[in-house]
């Protein structure tokens, strides 16, 4: 019998969040329906989408004036409800700064240059529990057509930004929010755009109360941490040049938006010793046998990956993946299955 391995996928379903936010079909429709496919030759069921409903609101809402806005929201809608269909999951993911953001219908582009609100925190009280409840009803309407029962019971924070919890608290009460997926373990990033620091956050699934790096048995919430993985000097300097002979030839990741700038305050001692999350935007050749052998030592592998950095070199070294872990391995992809047996 083939030893049993969890192997998490999950993807921040989003456009750029800077000064370009890129188009919907290259940085969230093309790619996505290239991991549907690719997932069902390999039998990968219950890939976790967290959708930035924040977005999808300012999209909506964009929708009522201009043509290409609503053309952009139906298809989002009908892939979320695809996704449904084939047993995937979508959840909430909310980066709150898209309320700053202007849309330019020349384009069909957003823009957000602002930084003011990228955190939760940056709300008011009143203010988060209203993007909650909007993001929540928005994905719940979506969902009902397809799936009377479904239930919307997970959360990752926009840039991992799921600090101080108390903020998050009383939303995850209310709308019986249970499980999170936010945190990098050993992480840290204090920048004008992210606040995050997991450093002492388990390695383990495990539960919590009031701080989400505090484990309490028979707490409220189960944290499921994202891998982190080591990543030596002499890879990492194979992998440089890799990626630079990749973009010279034109091998780059689908998306055609610009990402946040901000400016870093302090990073942990884990990024720059080179340990990183295990993300297939980050999966290349090089990086190949690093990520077989930590799923070899560990019994869960959680990606965390977004749609709009993919490439088709990172979509080759998926394959190469997966054909390597479904033919040594029993692979189990239902997170609730990990819980369980946890």
């Amino acid at each position: 019998m083939k030893p049993s391995k969890n192997l998490l996928f999950t993807f921040d379903y989003e456009l750029f969040l800077g000064r370009k936010s890129g188009s919907v079909e290259k940085c969230m429709l093309a790619p996505t329906r290239q991991l549907i496919g690719l997932f069902e030759r390999y039998g990968i069921t219950a890939a976790l989408f967290f959708v930035d409903t924040t977005y999808l609101l300012k999209l909506k809402e964009a929708a009522k004036e201009h043509p290409a806005a609503k053309v952009d929201f139906e298809f989002i809608q009908q892939q979320l409800q695809e996704l449904i269909r084939k047993g995937h999951l979508i959840y909430p993911h909310i980066h709150p700064h898209w309320q700053d953001a202007t849309y330019d219908a020349f384009t069909n582009n957003w823009s957000l240059p602002s930084l003011t609100y990228y955190r939760f925190h940056a709300l008011q009280t009143k203010e988060r529990e209203a993007v909650f409840d909007a993001s929540i009803s928005l994905l719940n309407d979506i969902i009902s057509p397809v799936s009377a029962y479904y239930k919307i019971d997970g959360y990752r924070a926009g840039g991992w930004c799921i600090q101080p919890f108390s903020d998050f608290y009383p939303c995850f009460k209310k709308h019986g929010i249970v499980y999170d997926f936010s945190v990098l373990p050993g992480m840290k990033n204090l920048s004008t755009a992210q606040y995050y620091d997991f450093q002492v956050a388990p390695s383990k699934v495990y539960q919590f109360e009031t701080d989400i790096c505090q484990e309490v048995e028979a707490g409220s919430f189960t944290e499921v941490p994202i891998s982190v993985v080591p990543v030596s000097s002499a890879i990492e300097f194979a992998n440089k040049l890799l990626l630079k002979f990749l973009w010279k030839t034109g091998n780059r990741s689908v998306g055609d938006g610009s990402g946040v700038v901000a400016q870093v305050e302090e990073k942990s001692e884990s990024i720059k010793n080179r340990n990183e999350m295990v993300s297939i935007e980050l999966l290349t050749r090089v990086k190949l046998k690093v990520y077989q052998n930590f799923l070899r030592q560990n019994t869960l592998m959680h990606f965390i990956s977004h749609p709009k950095m993919l490439s088709a070199h990172n979509f080759a070294c998926l394959e190469l993946f997966l054909k390597h872990a479904t033919k040594d391995y029993e692979v189990r992809t239902n997170f609730r299955e990990l819980v369980k047996h946890d």
